[in-house]
């Protein structure tokens, strides 16, 4: 597996990696595909859990419950406004992904909503309130070939 974390073993990599693919895995049958006790097993993933190094959530695709329309949208904002335009982008329903970038734009953030005229409704009558904006660039995702959580790689 590669490089070493601190404060993250091989054990615990090894634990996270069964986890990542299964979250429903028993932590008896990761001790057996590990060659650990049980115990060790659920100790390790509570204190995963603790550090903040794993969370076990159920992931919705957001296409199967209705939200067939994505964009990512890259935002210019007033140089003393980013944080508090990303504390509102954060609060907004629409939005589930955001982040401080390189480049031209500062902020990256994906929004699913059910339609184009949704998303448009989400622009004219959300986004175009939301402090600090001063330029955005939307762009609409049309097909996903890739979206996975698979972070540990042996």
């Amino acid at each position: 597996m590669g490089d070493q974390v601190e404060g993250i073993d091989e054990l615990d990599l090894k634990i996270l990696s069964y986890l990542q693919d299964d979250g429903r895995m028993t932590f008896k049958e990761i001790a057996a595909r590990i060659g650990v006790a049980e115990r060790t097993v659920r100790l390790r993933v509570a204190n995963l859990k603790e550090d903040g190094v794993l969370s076990i959530v159920g992931v919705v695709s957001p296409i199967k419950v209705g939200l067939k329309t994505m964009a990512a949208i890259q935002i210019v904002a007033e140089q003393q406004k980013i944080q508090q335009c990303i504390n509102e982008l954060m609060e907004l329903d629409e939005v589930r992904f955001v982040s401080l970038t390189t480049g031209e734009y500062q902020i990256l953030s994906e929004v699913c909503v059910r339609s184009q005229e949704e998303l448009g409704d989400f622009v004219e009558q959300k986004l175009n309130n939301v402090t600090g904006i001063l330029r955005m660039n939307i762009i609409l995702e049309l097909k996903i070939f890739k979206n996975k959580f698979n972070f540990i790689r042996e």
